[in-house]
């Protein structure tokens, strides 16, 4: 339940990939990240780049630095481990001012953790069954929800860290697998096995502000647009859609925009694969069961690249906050820095 030293394995440098040339942001321009023991299900940059946790099949929670070419010890790389779930870690953010590590977990709850002493802040209980994932939340005058989580039992539920237990709930019929918390702190949205989208308002949860279903097939993750205007969802149909996030939309603009991203398939491990989108809005990245990262230019829609290295499903991914830097974890036990050269 604290930070320790991480015992060190290895941090390879594994090299160039297909399609990418040399870069002087890391030490190389892609470097694997190895520590897990299994497959890493999340992983995640902190709000300023510095930094990367990640969360897998071994109850962990790795702490790394990010391996600048200025780096000279690569075993400093992995600086810290936090111990606590007693089951797979689904999903780790970071809080909005980094302070806070929040987790999602197979062993029911949700943990609130002191980003720098590792200090288990608040383990939050209410779920039955896996929580599959985590959103952070945004502290408000009216409000304090500073994450929330959707689980198998599918409910999702409003955390504060000062509780054990939540503050709020929005009951659903089916497992949900995935959520996204607005900027204003106000809109949550939520799907899962059953691919209908919920956007629900933490003020009022008695019933949803509106409900979309456009997939075939389990949505397994969700994104917002940076400016909010737009949510992302992908589903193991192997496509991503978008819709207008908004409240409102007028009678004549349907709410599911009608255009697709193609090329990254589902995987046969049934774990959720996730989406991530840069924070300047121009690019789409998920991970696939065909073992790559698929990068898409936002506005044509156009596939920019395949990303190859990992050896088994790629799980989770994210863009750095600043920088052409792309991470990616996978059912390999591997964590990929890569330049995004696209």
């Amino acid at each position: 339940m604290s930070l320790v030293a991480k015992r060190q394995k290895t941090n390879n440098v594994v090299g160039t990939f297909e399609g990418q040339t040399a870069s002087s942001l890391l030490v190389s321009p892609a470097v694997a990240l190895t520590g897990h023991e299994g497959t890493v299900l999340s992983s995640s940059f902190s709000n300023d780049g510095s930094r990367l946790a990640s969360g897998g099949m071994d109850r962990n929670i790795l702490l790394w630095r990010i391996p600048w070419g200025n780096l000279s010890d690569l075993g400093a790389i992995n600086y810290g481990e936090i111990t606590g779930h007693k089951s797979a870690v689904t999903r780790v953010r970071w809080s909005k001012d980094d302070s806070m590590l929040v987790s999602s977990s197979a062993d029911s709850t949700v943990g609130f953790w002191d980003a720098e002493t590792g200090t288990r802040i608040r383990k939050c209980l209410g779920h039955e069954g896996v929580v599959n994932d985590v959103s952070v939340g945004l502290s408000k005058d009216d409000v304090n929800v500073e994450a929330v989580s959707a689980g198998d039992d599918g409910v999702v539920y409003l955390w504060d860290s000062r509780y054990k237990r939540p503050v709020s709930s929005f009951r659903t019929e089916f497992p949900l697998l995935a959520t996204a918390t607005s900027k204003d702190g106000y809109r949550v949205f939520a799907s899962g096995i059953d691919p209908t989208i919920y956007c629900i308002d933490i003020r009022s949860t008695e019933k949803p502000l509106w409900t979309c279903e456009s997939h075939q097939d389990t949505v397994t993750s969700l994104v917002l647009s940076p400016d909010e205007e737009l949510l992302f969802s992908r589903s193991d149909d192997s496509k991503v859609r978008s819709y207008v996030s908004k409240e409102f939309v007028p009678e004549t603009t349907p709410r599911p925009r009608p255009y697709v991203y193609d090329g990254a398939p589902a995987g046969t491990d049934n774990i959720p694969i996730r989406l991530t989108m840069s924070k300047n809005g121009k690019l789409l990245a998920s991970g696939g069961g065909d073992k790559t990262v698929t990068v898409w230019n936002f506005e044509t829609r156009r596939m920019l690249a395949k990303l190859t290295g990992h050896t088994g499903t790629v799980v989770d991914v994210d863009i750095h906050p600043q920088l052409p830097l792309i991470a990616s974890s996978s059912t390999d036990g591997t964590i990929i820095l890569r330049d995004l050269v696209v």
